[in-house]
């Protein structure tokens, strides 16, 4: 999933104004090439993984895509253990047992296929801070979209609230993240083509009245569609130091379906520097639009060229404590409050009659990625309406 932050790191900003007393809109001076590292170590397991990415325009369209074939370790700074990560996608992840312990300091290393090294500054885990619970509050006007006919369309949903004390001895920073499971309904979408022999394929002899934009292809076996978050969600105690936190609201899950779903969130105990560095990134991604909020500096944190210290490296390696729930959001007596249409892609099967090579296919295998899984989530609740 691309998030609504994502390819703002990527740019140096450059704001140029007239005077002081006529601002301009500000400009963007988009780089090429720039590397993006973005890794978590975490005392949980599961909860690792690293991110290594670069600048690139395409089509006249500003991307980022992932850098394949790097060689990426954790390494515990006192010991000198080195922990070697997989590549899955476009991911980098350590084996499924690993998780830091508090107190323990790590840094990453990322080699490129060309011998490019980048490391870290060492960073040293916080403790993490229980969640006391956990709760989806229904609001009836969650957010506005526009339809296909540009309407604005209220989206009713649910708010995600968490409880918690926070320690009174030394000051806290939190991160939060969550991801979202539901039950996939496609497996596979293929656009302008037809899927056969498990790719999607230009289909031959097609007649020159008969046009499709798109086709959907069921799953062959149960399969969970997993989704993350794409806002950033921080939060520092220095006005409640050793308090009590009650319903503080993480992240919102519009009612885009009926589906039942399963929201599964990170409470990430973080170093102050790493709070600046979220704070920053959430600063850009809110005011880059206003002219009165202050000017965002370049994303640099706390990753390096070992060979190359005039290199800009974008983004960050954080050591994180980490508290994790659940909770499950039955949604079928929303269903009548359900905006169809927004963020999902309708259902379009090959039907029988249609002009399309043999042999229609309707279903597709669940593949086990970041962001799709046959693996029945621990917490998912076995229902009547699942």
């Amino acid at each position: 999933m691309i998030h609504k932050f994502k390819f703002l790191p990527y740019l140096i900003l450059f704001f140029y104004f007239n005077s002081c007393i006529d601002p301009v809109s500000p400009e963007f001076e988009f780089i090429e090439d720039l590397v993006f590292i973005e890794g978590f170590a975490s005392t949980k397991e599961k909860g690792s993984y690293v991110s290594v990415q670069k600048s690139k325009l395409e089509y006249g369209i500003y991307e980022t895509e992932a850098i394949k074939g790097c060689s990426v370790k954790f390494i515990n700074s006192n010991t000198n253990l080195s922990i070697s990560l997989f590549e899955s996608g476009d991911f980098y992840y350590p084996p499924l047992e690993f998780k830091v312990s508090p107190g323990e300091t790590w840094e990453v290393e990322v080699k490129l296929i060309d011998g490019t090294i980048y490391r870290s500054i060492p960073e040293t885990s916080p403790n993490s801070v229980p969640i006391k619970s956990i709760n989806a509050k229904f609001k009836t006007e969650l957010e506005i979209f526009k339809d296909d006919k540009n309407n604005n369309k209220i989206i009713p949903g649910h708010g995600v609230l968490l409880s918690f004390d926070d320690p009174e001895e030394i000051e806290n920073f939190y991160l939060f993240r969550y991801k979202l499971f539901e039950k996939e309904l496609t497996c596979k979408v293929c656009y302008g083509t037809v899927l056969r022999n498990g790719k999607c394929i230009e289909p031959e002899g097609v007649p020159f009245y008969f046009r499709f934009e798109y086709f959907t292809y069921g799953c062959d076996s149960e399969c969970w569609k997993i989704t993350y978050n794409d806002e950033i969600t921080i939060f520092s105690d220095k006005f409640t130091n050793g308090l009590n936190i009650n319903s503080y609201e993480i992240g919102t899950i519009p009612l885009y379906s009926y589906q039942n779903i399963l929201v599964e969130v990170q409470q990430l105990s973080i170093t102050p520097s790493a709070f600046k560095y979220f704070k920053t990134l959430k600063d850009i991604t809110d005011n880059t639009t206003s002219l009165n909020s202050p000017l965002p500096a370049a994303l640099i944190g706390n990753v390096f060229n070992s060979a190359n210290s005039d290199e800009f490296v974008l983004g960050r390696f954080t050591v994180a404590g980490e508290s994790n729930v659940e909770v499950f959001i039955d949604r079928l007596e929303y269903s009548k409050q359900v905006v169809s249409g927004a963020g999902y892609v309708r259902l379009y099967p090959e039907v029988y009659g249609m002009p399309l090579p043999g042999p229609l296919t309707y279903f597709a295998p669940c593949i086990e990625t970041r962001n799709s899984t046959a693996i029945k989530p621990e917490a998912w609740l076995n229902n009547l309406n699942d």
